[in-house]
């Protein structure tokens, strides 16, 4: 997750909206991420738990605020970013479902963001969060999954399935879709962002990640309601017109290595193709110059 840029929409308030039937979105003001509530005869699914103990506490309060008799019963992680899965914690009767690479890198990516926040705790609002809100994220202690699955997965809420597929890496190596097909409502975590330009971080897979977005629009309809991990709900034609832009970063990373220049220069020259500002893009085009060099002998 990356800051949202200067003029773009951020959370002011809190609280469940129903974007499809039974299916509903709260956008909170730290780090402007969203968590998804899928309602069943049996019980309900949370889709995102926020980053912390304390902020996951917070979402079983506005969970219980739709009806006291709602029972989370399951818990999914889109992907394994703490903004996504350090409120787990919270969820101490449901069952926690992601994909396996989260399992396996959860532990780690918890030391990894907790030791930055150790250093820096004090970004300020702008970023999203208070020292506050840092603090509480280092407190926390980190819930990995109950059950992680490899491709495909479905929760059965009695009435209706919740189904969840990973197909490929992009924003980590474990990003799934969340599926309530009666609803054409779909969850994508950080595989898309409305709010901000997409985040490419340290864990990236930039030469992968427009396919993976490719093979999750073969499910949505023109109609669909597409929840982002940040921001408001999209559309199918919006994560179509995302894809098309990390393709092209894709593009430009394979030029530039295949090519005659050194990692440095494809790291300083900007190029009219890349639909985001260069500066936000070096941990990509390290991360795909690094894919697409040879291993040793």
């Amino acid at each position: 997750m990356t800051a949202p840029p200067e003029g773009a929409t951020t959370a002011t308030t809190t609280g469940f909206v129903e974007v499809a039937d039974r299916v509903f979105v709260a956008r909170y003001r730290q780090w402007d991420v969203n968590v998804g509530l899928v309602l069943g005869r049996h019980g309900a699914v949370v889709i995102d738990t926020r980053a912390s103990d304390v902020e996951g506490s917070q979402v079983l309060d506005d969970v219980r605020r739709l009806g006291r008799d709602i029972e989370v019963h399951h818990v999914v992680n889109t992907h394994v970013h703490f903004d996504h899965t350090f409120g787990n914690a919270a969820f101490d009767l449901a069952t926690v479902h992601a994909h396996d690479n989260v399992g396996r890198t959860i532990e780690d990516d918890a030391q990894r963001i907790k030791a930055a926040f150790r250093a820096d705790p004090g970004a300020g609002p702008e970023h999203g969060y208070t020292e506050r809100d840092a603090a509480e994220v280092m407190a926390t202690v980190v819930r990995a999954p109950d059950r992680t699955f490899g491709s495909n997965a479905t929760i059965d809420l009695g009435d209706r399935v919740v189904t969840m597929t990973y197909a490929g890496r992009g924003h980590t190596d474990g990003d799934v879709a969340v599926l309530v097909p009666d609803t054409d409502a779909m969850f994508l975590g950080d595989l898309v962002e409305e709010s901000a330009q997409p985040s490419f971080g340290s864990d990236c897979w930039p030469l992968e990640w427009a396919d993976t977005l490719t093979s999750h629009l073969v499910q949505a309809a023109d109609r669909i309601v597409v929840v982002p991990g940040h921001g408001r709900p999209v559309d199918g034609a919006f994560v179509a017109r995302q894809r098309d832009e990390i393709a092209a970063v894709a593009s430009v990373i394979r030029e530039r290595r295949l090519g005659a220049g050194s990692l440095e220069e494809a790291l300083r020259e900007p190029d009219p193709r890349l639909p985001y500002p260069l500066d936000d893009l070096g941990a990509a085009i390290r991360r795909g110059w690094d894919h697409l060099t040879p291993p040793a002998p």
